[in-house]
């Protein structure tokens, strides 16, 4: 087991892990129950471990797959997630590339998972969709969320998440779809939020944002919805809002904005759904 963590938890010792934690508890599954993963295991061993190959990124995305399982609050271990026999592609939870080996897709909706995100979920490297809705996840997103470059859609509505987005949201630049609605959030949003200039949805209502909208907003503009109603955030709308020129839809609803409603919104001409109720500073 201690060699098997050397590739799946690289300088970590395991004698300071406690046993009821997900990540002995996958480094224990990976050892003494997966078939699949021993047969890696072995393959990989034989190269002595010189090179980062297809059977270290495979063990390393299994390892990942049964912290969060874990992490999840999850008793035994249950075969739809994670088969011992097969590929992890072959979970109902989870899709791959057309190598069949990487998962490229982590599917979690009305499943009861709870507990947090653990940080493994940053070895995902090659993930585009990480949609974990209507569940009972809770704290916060790890800063290792900025290593899933490849992402295009974060959807996390409907859990207890807390705490602000990470900065490192802003490493993510192939997103599409940021959707954070119904958790608890809190915190500004940060000004990295700008560097995703493919961004077309932001939904994060219901939440508990406070503070300015950062200028960095007008950096969006292939934005088509931002919505921020039911938050705590205040301020002045910034004018910058008026670079986003391909935005149809701006709710703003139900927060503490102030101030005049910039003249730049009239610059917005593909806007058809406009909600600016319920600020009463805004004049």
């Amino acid at each position: 087991m201690e060699l098997l963590a050397t590739v799946v938890m690289p300088g970590v010792d395991i004698s300071n892990l406690n046993e009821t934690a997900p990540q002995y508890r996958a480094l224990e599954w990976l050892a003494y129950n997966d078939t699949r993963g021993l047969t890696i295991w072995l393959a990989y061993n034989d190269t002595r471990g010189l090179t980062i190959n297809d059977d270290a990124i495979e063990l390393l995305e299994r390892f990942s797959l049964a912290t969060f399982y874990y992490s999840g609050g999850k008793g035994e271990f249950d075969n739809d997630w994670l088969t011992t026999i097969s590929s992890h592609c072959d979970s109902r939870y989870l899709y791959c590339g057309v190598d069949g080996r990487v998962t490229t897709s982590l599917q979690l909706g009305y499943d009861k998972f709870s507990g947090p995100i653990p940080s493994e979920i940053g070895h995902l490297q090659q993930l585009k969709s990480l949609y974990i809705e209507q569940n009972h996840f809770l704290g916060t997103i790890p800063s290792e969320i900025g290593h899933l470059q490849q992402l295009t859609l974060l959807s996390l509505v409907g859990n207890s998440f807390s705490g602000p987005i990470p900065s490192e949201i802003g490493h993510l630049q192939k997103l599409r779809d940021v959707v954070l609605a119904s958790n608890k959030f809190s915190g500004p949003i940060p000004s990295e939020i700008g560097h995703l200039q493919q961004l077309k949805n932001l939904f994060i209502f219901n939440n508990r944002f406070s503070g300015p909208i950062p200028s960095e907003i007008g950096h969006l503009q292939q934005l088509k919805s931002l919505n921020l109603a039911s938050n705590k955030f205040s301020g002045p709308i910034p004018s910058e809002i008026g670079h986003l020129q391909q935005l149809e839809s701006l709710n703003l609803w139900g927060n503490s904005f102030s101030g005049p409603i910039p003249s730049e919104i009239g610059h917005l001409q593909q806007l058809h759904d406009l909600h600016l109720s319920h600020n009463i500073g805004l004049t």
